[in-house]
């Protein structure tokens, strides 16, 4: 790599053509050195300037001090005592890192946990192994402890690594900075998406008739895993905006979205979680009504193309 200063660069504004600093090299967007030698080639192109115009260096030392802005949280009141806190520090790392961490292990649970359930439900149908299990339990009953063994397996799985975190925040002296409010809605968020996508995995796999089919229905069923995914960082830094607030407000979505939105340092009315919680309850219970219906017709059906309108047919007639 090579850097090549162009002659006009001492004074900009007469020469814009000639005023330049190029850099060369295979990955030229993607090198730090590129980002780092823009400040000590500028640096010293602001002494020359100073010498230029006649001014001694040592009569303003700090003319080109840069100081960075200092993030800070707000001034609190302790309810105990009524003493003022003084502002904490806030960094980066903070403010991304609880949010980040939460939604991921919600989205690493519903991929260990739920998204088989789709595959596992079509092998059984393909195998027959569905119809020895319903001579012995009905179909609502062989959907719902599918259901309750993923919702098992994600709460205890969550519960484990939540408290592994909490121990280790512990001994390296961050207690302070663990969110125990956020902790309730997690998990109550984490029991409301398992029901409501396990359902849905449930209902489709039921519907499938081979590998095929099951590979074709996977990305729609994870579009509510994809999407809040995809949209992370921008409900982060502005977890108020309409963007985010509407798509937390939005059922199949919730889950993630809102936890992102409450575990950001920067707070949301109150109001908005317990609508997010009383519409995602209701699609919750519609999900695993259609979903009984689908499985219901779908379980014992065998040499079906599967195509949505079948999908729809079923649930609204059973």
């Amino acid at each position: 790599a090579f850097i090549e200063i162009g002659p006009g660069v001492l004074h900009p504004r007469d020469d814009p053509e000639t005023a330049h600093i190029s850099y060369y090299a295979k990955n030229a967007a993607m090198h730090d050195l590129r980002q780092w030698a823009g400040w000590p080639i500028n640096e010293r192109l602001r002494h020359l300037r100073m010498a230029e115009a006649g001014i001694e260096e040592s009569r303003v030392g700090d003319l080109f001090d840069f100081l960075p802005v200092e993030g800070l949280g707000l001034v609190s009141v302790d309810d105990a005592t009524g003493e003022i806190r003084q502002a904490q520090r806030s960094s980066e790392a903070e403010a991304l890192g609880v949010p980040f961490a939460m939604v991921m292990l919600m989205f690493i649970m519903m991929l260990i946990a739920v998204m088989p359930q789709l595959s596992a439900v079509m092998e059984e149908k393909t195998q027959r192994i569905a119809e020895v299990l319903l001579g012995s339990v009905t179909p609502s009953e062989l959907m719902a402890g599918k259901i309750l063994g993923a919702v098992g397996v994600s709460l205890t799985a969550s519960a484990v690594y939540v408290a592994v975190a909490i121990l280790a925040l512990g001994r390296m002296g961050l207690a302070e900075r663990i969110p125990y409010f956020i902790l309730p809605w997690f998990f109550g968020y984490m029991l409301t998406a398992m029901i409501m996508l396990g359902a849905t995995m449930v209902g489709l796999g039921s519907a499938c008739n081979d590998a095929k089919e099951a590979q074709s229905v996977t990305p729609l069923a994870m579009v509510p895993i994809i999407i809040p995914m995809f949209v992370m960082v921008p409900v982060i830094q502005y977890p108020n905006s309409t963007f985010a607030t509407w798509l937390s407000l939005i059922p199949p979505f919730t889950p993630m979205v809102m936890l992102l939105r409450q575990a950001s340092q920067a707070g949301i009315p109150a109001w908005q979680p317990v609508a997010g919680v009383i519409g995602m309850l209701a699609y919750t219970v519609f999900s695993v009504w259609a979903a009984g219906r689908i499985f219901r017709v779908a379980i014992l059906m065998q040499g079906q193309p599967l195509k949505l309108g079948k999908v729809l047919r079923w649930t609204l007639r059973g």
